[in-house]
């Protein structure tokens, strides 16, 4: 299997990225692709005093992972940087859609779109992420 490639969303809140993306997935699940998204949150995701947070900062593990239920819903929280975890997607997934990360991403994208490119829509990130792949060499079932 070829690593993924990588296609980055960026642009201020609320201008669509989130709705475009779960569009694309759809669209390229129903391809047979294997998608992960990476998202940028300024929010609190790990909240202090929980188990997760706990495992991690007073237990200090290198992951603390969390499985609702019989694993319909699993978190993984980790001291990995960004570029470890990207690393890590791309040898497990064909796609890995970036939203954010507008500074800081060390390993350069196939692509990126803003939500501020006048032509920025479903079909032009469907397309991008398609043109990437391609040139990375990953198979695609369209």
């Amino acid at each position: 299997m070829k690593a993924g490639c990588i296609v980055q969303v960026v642009g201020p809140s609320g201008t669509g990225k989130t709705t475009t993306i779960v569009k694309v997935v759809k669209t390229l699940k129903g391809m047979g692709l294997r998608v992960a998204v990476l998202k940028h949150t300024h929010h609190d995701i790990d909240v202090p005093g929980k188990d997760s947070w706990r495992f991690l900062e007073e237990g200090g593990a290198d992951a603390s992972i969390v499985v609702k239920g019989s694993g319909e819903r699993v978190a993984v929280f980790t001291r990995l940087d960004f570029s470890s975890i990207l690393e890590a997607l791309r040898l497990s997934f064909d796609v890995i859609i970036v939203e954010g990360f507008s500074r800081g991403m060390s390993q350069k994208p196939e692509a990126t779109l803003s939500t501020t490119d006048p032509d920025f829509s479903d079909a032009k990130l469907l397309e991008t992420v398609v043109r990437a792949c391609r040139v990375r060499g990953v198979e695609l079932n369209s």
